[in-house]
């Protein structure tokens, strides 16, 4: 019987013909949805519909349904359902698809990544098929196919494919060869270029998406949107549940977020403080209703607040987050531990409404990682926001761009680009990129001529200011020193610590659940409003809502001097004689960190001579502009570079292949991070799961675990523990080798 050959086994038993319809009924949801826009022609579908029919013919051989039925273990015998359903439909139309293989790669790799060693260890499988399951299943799968408009396949498949699955030629079956020929004949003569790869995405996700919701027994994402009104109703509630009664009652929209509702992409400048979130969101109440929403930030705790803020506006149903310890942040923030992975994946994959998500999770789709085709075709029409663009370093930024560009103009993104610094050359830049008009690039006036702190610069280094720490200690409730490097914070907070009622350090190496405390831990005293010394790196610069007394800093590049002040007085009080102190920065900052010729220098000149005055927003703007005048952006080395990456990183993966070399690409700022666990855990750990581990992990740069001594996990092998001494107060410290300063993790 032909219910009886299955694709899902227990506890959610599925024949294949059942699976199969579920994932019709979802790719026709899915065509309906996006027919109009895409603008695909009637091929397209039937290429599409036909690869989300056969996906999963190849299970109705007996080595899946043996394997699947529990009548037999796995063995050497078992062979991937995906590459008999592949091969079987190339033998449909070879002529066709050696033509054009795009919607039969889309079949291949539907669970495994297209790689050169795709099925590289299933040819040596006997292939083993009834004729009879073959043609039941074949039968009813061509009438669907009449049903839906299209023409039959022939049944002359059948004895055909059933006479070249018994072949077998030096121990190889007949069936692996032809796949062989087929994906060697592809990589030599096909001509794909990035037209191509963006129809392969659609291909791909068309059917990875009908596939994974119908196997969860699950539906798409409904309809959103919302209006302006909508979102300021949720705004007052939220203000409300926060005791901030008089706040709510007087709530309305600055006439700078009233601005943002504009068409098409937007670049906002705007102070901390300013309501850029809200501008953001208003100007995304504009997308179409199928349209996705996608918040880009930063860095994870700076997702994880905003995450927090957009979760009370628009719900936890129509909001996700997605970075590299959100799984781990769900299952705590929102006690959740039946958050599993299986939803994480479709959050990671923007299956949601909107997305928030630190940046990264969008520069890897143009490097072909991490189901780059599903989150790409998400993307499609959307809206996205990104904010603090001035923060990325040259490489970064030149990703940044061609994102951008790709997005834009082969899949009608629109961007709201946001920060509350910008060197004019850089908005020069992204104004160009996205076609912005200058009634698209606007301005937060009403704050410009409004000053919160008093500038000061000490000439000296930071150990020539004991004293002067201590006596602010002692005056001030809430004081924040900020340092450029991970080892410079541990030092001070072991000088410190004593000398305060309450210390933190916080930098990024903390494993996960520690920097979950102690985040949680600042945010409660900040929230209390309790004395307070936090010694931090530059990681406070945008991660933390937090709103200090007095704030000691190393001298760094002025639009982070400028984003680290922002933590100081951030509520405006006028009466409040709030003060950023500026100490000169040791010479491995400029060696290692902040590189760039001259930056550091020139900020510490500007500062000087602006000592002791209240800067205004405005002031702080010319300062940035005076700091970056000879900052040529579009001609910096690195820039370029990263504008080139993508490309050279694709035409080496024939636009389509999945990328599993990752070492090779991430080689700069931050995109080369690696996790590890201190080896101080690896005994407690030694019987836990693989999800309780995930807790331990912490994020260095890939060089430092290539110097480091390091061994994977006996169990779970791709934890990688590091030796490394590691304490709760002052995170991961490495064990020094000679003079060796190690400061290449913030």
């Amino acid at each position: 019987m032909v219910n009886e050959i299955l694709a899902k086994s227990e506890p959610n038993k599925e024949s294949l013909i059942e699976h199969t319809e579920k994932v019709l009924s979802i790719w026709r949801e899915l065509k309906n949805r996006y027919e109009a826009t895409l603008n695909k022609g009637d091929d397209f579908w039937r290429r599409s519909f036909l690869s989300a029919l056969f996906h999963d013919f190849g299970k109705v051989a007996q080595n899946f349904q043996l394997v699947i039925q529990r009548k037999k273990k796995y063995d050497e015998n078992y062979i991937r359902h995906e590459f008999l359903s592949g091969v079987f439909l190339y033998y449909s139309g070879a002529n066709d698809y050696n033509q054009n293989p795009l919607s039969l790669f889309a079949v291949f790799s539907h669970h495994k990544p297209l790689t050169d060693t795709l099925f590289q260890d299933d040819g040596f499988a006997e292939i083993n098929s009834k004729e009879e399951d073959m043609t039941l299943v074949f039968k009813d799968f061509n009438n669907k196919l009449i049903s839906n408009g299209y023409n039959s396949l022939n049944h002359k498949l059948i004895p055909y494919c059933l006479k070249r699955f018994s072949k077998m030629d030096n121990g190889l079956s007949i069936l692996y060869d032809d796949f062989e020929k087929f994906f060697k004949g592809f990589k030599r003569d096909y001509p794909i270029s990035q037209n191509h790869r963006k129809e392969y995405i659609l291909y791909k996700a068309l059917l990875n998406i009908s596939d994974w919701t119908a196997s969860g027994h699950t539906m798409l994402t409904e309809k959103f949107s919302y209006t302006i009104d909508q979102l300021k109703r949720e705004i007052v509630d939220k203000l409300r549940n926060e005791g901030k009664e008089q706040i709510a009652q007087d709530f309305r929209f600055r006439e700078f977020q009233i601005k943002s509702k504009i068409e098409g992409s937007v670049l906002a400048i705007a102070p901390t403080g300013s309501g850029k979130t809200e501008a953001s969101l208003i100007w995304a109440s504009q997308k179409p209703e199928w349209s996705k929403l996608l918040y880009l930030l930063p860095t994870r705790v700076t997702s994880n607040a905003i995450y927090e803020r957009i979760t009370s506006y628009f719900g936890k149903t129509n909001t996700a987050i997605t970075h590299s310890s959100a799984l781990l942040y769900r299952k705590e923030i929102d006690d959740n531990k039946s958050y599993e992975k299986t939803e994480y994946l479709k959050d990671k994959t923007f299956f949601k409404n909107v997305t928030v998500s630190t940046v990264d999770q969008v520069l890897t789709l143009g490097f072909n990682l991490g189901y780059w085709e599903i989150k790409t075709f998400h993307l499609y029409n959307a809206r996205i926001i990104i904010d603090e663009i001035h923060l990325y370093q040259p490489f970064t930024l030149g990703l940044i761009i061609s994102s951008i560009q790709y997005l834009k103009d082969q899949f009608r993104s629109q961007f709201f680009i946001m920060t509350a610094t910008m060197p004019s050359k850089l908005k020069v830049l992204l104004q160009k990129t996205l076609n912005i008009t200058n009634e698209n690039a606007i301005q937060d006036n009403e704050l410009l001529n409004e000053a919160r702190n008093y500038f000061e610069v000490r000439e000296s280094l930071v150990d020539d200011l004991r004293e002067e720490i201590q006596e602010a200690l002692k005056r001030y409730k809430k004081v924040l020193i900020v340092v450029n490097t991970v080892d410079e914070a541990i030092r001070l907070y072991e000088i410190y610590k004593e000398m305060a009622e309450y210390s933190i350090c916080f930098h990024s190496r903390f494993i996960q659940k520690d920097r979950f405390d102690k985040e949680q831990d600042i945010l409660k005293r900040e929230r209390a409003d309790l004395p307070t010394l936090l010694i931090a790196t530059q990681v406070v610069e945008v991660s933390l809502d937090i709103d200090f007394d007095i704030m000691f800093t190393e001298n760094a590049p002025i639009d982070s001097i400028i984003q680290r002040a922002g933590r100081i007085n951030r509520k405006r009080k006028a009466d409040k004689e709030s003060r950023v102190i500026v100490f000169q920065h040791q010479a491995v900052t400029e060696e290692f960190i902040y590189t760039e010729a001259g930056i550091l220098r020139k900020t510490f000149d500007v500062l000087i001579r602006e000592h002791g005055k209240k800067l205004t927003e405005n002031d702080l703007n010319k300062l940035v502009d005076e700091v970056y005048e000879n900052f040529d952006i579009e001609n910096h080395l690195s820039f370029i570079e990263g504008k080139k990456a993508y490309l050279e990183v694709q035409k080496g993966l024939h636009f389509i292949k999945d990328n599993t070399e990752q070492d090779k690409v991430f080689t700069r700022e931050g995109l080369d991070s690696i996790n590890v666990i201190p080896a101080i855990f690896e005994e407690k750990l030694y019987a836990v799961s693989a999800e309780e581990k995930t807790k331990y992990e912490l994020s260095i740069r890939r060089t430092k675990k290539y110097s480091t001594k390091n061994y994977h996990d006996k169990k779970h092998s791709w934890f990688i523990y590091i030796d490394a001494d590691y304490d709760f107060d002052t995170g991961l410290k490495f064990k020094q080798k000679g003079t060796e300063i190690h400061t290449m993790n913030f």
